[in-house]
């Protein structure tokens, strides 16, 4: 029998020639070997850059590219694994429930990224590349969401590749220090989050506002966190899609199933937050680094969605606090677009 941390280096062998050799984007047929396609449902890309705050560092880029189920009374139709993870929520009166998967890269960079020596006070390279599996359950006042996921941090996530292609065809500058990026590491999370209404009240015939509370926690060997929050929201038909807004990176809810028109709604969210680890700062280097990670985490979101039935369209700006102590700015931010559509 081979021994457990041999298999674990033998597949993190196998991601990382692979995943230096791709993009999220050729890894898309992951989704695609799981069979979400086979049932009705939403598929969604979000691309998140910090190109317009002019921010060149912390949290640089990301992808998300994922498969949702159209909402549903039960999951019965879902693959046992869903119902499973379903079951880890406590029980909610006339819900509508929903599962899916979703492929989430994304890169952390120093804010000096021409430099290709180390520099132990700014926060070192890091990608993340990881596939996560979700279940909810959705009310009109009351929504839960959890998530499992399993992923790799290093060469492994394909994110310096993604990087200097990107930058090339841009015409931006090249980055020279992933040499002395985070070191492979295999990585498992585990989250949940619940959104509470606090109050809604019509504006006109046809719009509403409304006042909600949410409260997300993540566990894992990337990154533990807890936040609580408020989000304000104006649109119409917030009642059918309260809580499908997420703190959690890359979720996007099934909007366009309950979009019985067309629909739309803007929407503030702040957090207050604590991080117990993570591993874009905590990993493995070549160097000794001094940023040390700053556990006080604050931010704020403003955005704004469009739905219709078959399709709905997504802007987001954020807003958060450093991550790491000797971060000489306060405030970083980067802008979110998201495009959602149903076959």
């Amino acid at each position: 029998m081979q021994h457990p941390k041999l298999c674990a280096d033998n597949l993190l062998s196998i991601a990382t020639n692979y995943a230096g050799k791709c993009s999220v984007s050729m890894l898309f047929p992951v989704l695609l070997l799981m069979g979400a396609p086979a049932q009705a449902g939403q598929w969604h890309l979000q691309l998140d850059n910090d190109i317009i705050y002019g921010d060149d560092g912390n949290y640089t880029n990301g992808m998300v590219l994922g498969w949702s189920a159209d909402l549903q009374q039960d999951l019965t139709a879902a693959p046992r694994w869903f119902q499973w993870q379903n079951k880890a929520m406590f029980n909610q009166d006339v819900t509508l429930q929903n599962w899916g998967i979703t492929l989430t890269q994304q890169m952390w960079t120093p804010g000096e990224i021409e430099l290709d020596t180390p520099q132990p006070y700014d926060r070192p390279y890091a990608g993340y590349l990881a596939i996560e599996a979700f279940s909810a359950s959705y009310h009109d006042s009351l929504a839960q969401k959890n998530w499992l996921s399993v992923g790799v941090i290093g060469p492994a996530s394909g994110t310096e590749h993604l990087q200097s292609f990107v930058h090339k065809i841009t015409g931006s500058s090249e980055p020279k220090g992933w040499d002395h990026q985070i070191g492979n590491q295999l990585t498992l999370q585990a989250a949940y989050e619940i959104d509470t209404l606090l109050y809604r009240q019509s504006i006109t015939e046809q719009t509403q506002w409304e006042l909600s509370g949410f409260g997300h926690a993540q566990a894992g060997n990337f990154r533990s966190q807890a936040d609580v929050g408020m989000i304000v929201r104006w649109g119409n038909q917030l009642s059918n899609n309260f809580g499908h807004l997420s703190q959690h990176t890359g979720h996007v809810g099934n909007i366009t199933s309950v979009s019985q028109s067309s629909s739309w709604f803007t929407y503030a969210r702040g957090f207050v937050g604590y991080r117990f680890n993570d591993l874009t700062l905590d990993g493995d280097l070549s160097y000794d680094s001094h940023a040390e990670l700053e556990n006080k985490q604050a931010g704020l979101d403003i955005g704004i969605v469009w739905a219709q039935s078959n399709w709905s369209v997504a802007w987001r700006f954020a807003t958060y606090t450093k991550e790491y102590q000797s971060d000489p700015d306060r405030w970083h931010g980067y802008g979110s677009l998201l495009f959602a559509w149903s076959l």
